[in-house]
């Protein structure tokens, strides 16, 4: 089963187990000096008494990123910017490995998180910085659905014109449009549903 989200924690408290252990990837926020919107989701897991297992995609070792991958029943991915977040991945080379987890396991993405499981990831060219992410050759994500996922529709004014932009401009791509209280449960690629998580 694949869980993709916007942003809120009303799925986490359906599809989580207490007993779960959660690796959580922070990697998306570490370009920014404030991360609060992922320390957000972090202290609500710690708050909740989660067994959470940090994951530090860029300073752990490819072995020390696997073996936390395999003692993890779910994987948590909170937002930032995604071409970061897919150029850390490939680079570890563990992007793989990514998709195997959440083909087999849970995987919950929370905006970036939720983005790099699409086919290619080009397409948030006019959302996220690439300025800083220099070694990503390729945009070529998990290709865990065949949609587009643009989240966060209606939580900015300036956000929210911007997705419209895009989805007018490209009428010929299927995006999938979210707002905060939205997430997608994915079966397979081809077999998903967006809900109300509120």
């Amino acid at each position: 089963m694949l869980i993709l989200l916007s942003s809120n924690y009303e799925i986490v408290k359906k599809y989580i187990k207490k007993t779960d252990k959660i690796g959580f990837i922070p990697t998306a926020s570490e370009l920014d000096s404030d991360r609060w919107y992922m320390e957000k989701y972090r202290d609500y897991f710690i708050g909740e008494h989660y067994d959470l297992i940090n994951i530090d995609i860029t300073n752990e070792t490819r072995e020390e990123i696997l073996n936390k991958f395999n003692s993890s029943d779910v994987m948590f991915i909170p937002g930032g910017n995604s071409f970061y977040l897919l150029q850390q991945l490939k680079a570890k080379d563990v992007l793989k490995d990514l998709i195997s987890f959440a083909k087999n396991k849970i995987y919950i993405g929370v905006s970036a998180g939720a983005c790099i499981a699409c086919p290619n990831i080009e397409y948030l060219k006019k959302f996220d910085n690439k300025d800083e992410v220099v070694n990503l050759v390729s945009y070529d994500a998990m290709n865990l659905i065949n949609g587009y996922i643009l989240p966060h529709y209606n939580a900015k004014e300036k956000y929210s014109k911007l997705i419209d932009e895009v989805v007018n401009e490209h009428k010929e791509v299927d995006y999938l449009v979210l707002t905060n209280e939205q997430a997608i449960i994915v079966e397979d690629k081809d077999n998903y549903k967006i809900i109300d998580t509120e």
